[in-house]
């Protein structure tokens, strides 16, 4: 490996460090503080220009943005940014399609953490996490990554699978109409045979005084 390589591969590092420690937000716990330790090592260790040593890093500066309160959307961030990357040399290539298959790993753990409300939730999800995966397969294809786009192909599999079992677990959303506003509870003890559920259809219609419920708006059919 050359040196123009090697300086293509270590400032696409530089760049994604700062991207993974935005994930989550300043805090003063211990587990922030590692983040913070491990993204300052992998920018300034010239060593990360060997794809073993930089995945193992990326790997765990990753599973400590989680630990340390990423979500779903800000860890996508580190994923969209190694997509922006226009890599030349293999090993270039090589280290962002290792950003990738990272991030979305971490990705679909933190799929697999949240709690769906309805139906509908799960399938939005599923639509969003599919839309990523396509894309991150099509550009480990076009880079003739085969490792990366099996991997890539393999994961959206199992994340699909998860989150179509979860849904069918869930209840849907439909649209109610009233004729006049009710309170919350009302409109739970009428539809559902008991006051449990207003705070729910409250939430539901983003409603900011639950005594006047949108004479429009839906709700779960359990």
């Amino acid at each position: 490996m050359n040196w123009t390589q090697q300086e293509e591969i270590y400032d696409i590092v530089k760049r994604i460090g700062p991207v993974v420690l935005s994930t989550v937000p300043v805090t003063q716990t211990t587990t922030f503080a590692a983040l913070r330790r491990c993204v300052g090592m992998m920018m300034s260790d010239v060593n990360m220009i060997h794809i073993e040593t930089f995945a193992v890093a990326m790997r765990i500066a990753l599973d400590l943005a989680r630990l340390a309160g990423a979500t779903l959307a800000s860890m996508g961030k580190v994923r969209l940014a190694a997509l922006a990357e226009d890599p030349q040399s293999l090993g270039a290539i090589e280290t962002v399609q290792t950003i990738i298959r990272l991030s979305l790993a971490q990705e679909a753990r933190l799929v697999t953490a949240i709690t769906f409300i309805s139906r509908d939730d799960a399938a939005t999800v599923a639509m969003e996490m599919g839309a990523a995966f396509d894309q991150a397969a099509e550009v480990a294809s076009d880079d003739l990554d085969a490792a990366s786009y099996m991997a890539i192909i393999n994961l959206q599999s199992t994340l699909t699978k998860y989150l179509s079992d979860v849904g069918r677990m869930l209840p849907r959303h439909i649209p109610y109409s009233l004729p006049v506003s009710v309170p919350a509870l009302t409109m739970s003890q009428t539809y559902y045979g008991d006051g449990a559920h207003a705070q729910e259809l409250a939430d539901e219609n983003k409603v900011i005084n639950p005594a006047f419920m949108p004479m429009s708006g839906r709700m779960l059919a359990y």
